[in-house]
């Protein structure tokens, strides 16, 4: 399950008929293209101007993901990390108070989690809808009403939380040695 989303040109016109179409009062906007939560801003019907300048300020980009801000977000987030497919370590990604980004350039954190066996299956049926088996991944989201839903899927460059999991580096060398024919 996803937050209801809609890919727009980065204007205020385009982001308000997207805000009324999903009838939400408030959104998160993203950057098309992004990473580590730049240009990332909340928006509110009436405010889509300020929010895309406040965006804009941090990266330049035409197009802008519109999605549901999903209550719960303010109180951190589930990731599961996975090498090649297979389970490694649970990690929970909390962002500083009064803030719902949890990146650490916004103050965030992560520490180590454990994750309930059925969220485990949930992010791994989310990996299996990937056109071709990552590496490494490191799958984020909430879990509402006993669901996840999937906020991020990190495939490239993801801070893996290796430091707050013994044993993950050992299964990330595996996996990464399997890959290369030579295990």
């Amino acid at each position: 399950m996803i937050p209801r989303s809609r890919l727009v040109a980065a204007e205020p016109a385009a982001v308000a008929a997207a805000l009324e179409a999903l009838d939400l009062p408030e959104a998160v906007i993203k950057p098309a293209i992004g990473a580590s939560g730049v240009g990332v801003e909340r928006v509110r019907r009436g405010e889509e101007a300020a929010a895309l300048e406040r965006a804009r300020a941090r990266t330049p980009t035409d197009r802008v993901l519109v999605q549901e801000f999903v209550a719960g977000i303010e109180h951190g987030e589930l990731a599961g990390v996975f090498f090649d497919g297979a389970f490694s370590h649970g990690l929970r990604r909390l962002p500083a108070p009064g803030e719902f980004r949890v990146n650490s350039q916004y103050g965030g954190r992560m520490e180590a989690a454990s994750l309930p066996g059925d969220v485990v299956a949930q992010i791994a049926a989310v990996l299996a809808l990937l056109p071709v088996p990552a590496l490494y991944a490191r799958v984020d989201g909430l879990v509402c009403d006993g669901r996840f839903i999937l906020m991020e899927l990190e495939v490239n460059e993801p801070d893996l939380g290796m430091d707050l999991a013994p044993g993950s580096v050992d299964r990330f060398a595996d996996a990464l040695l399997a890959r290369l024919g030579r295990r």
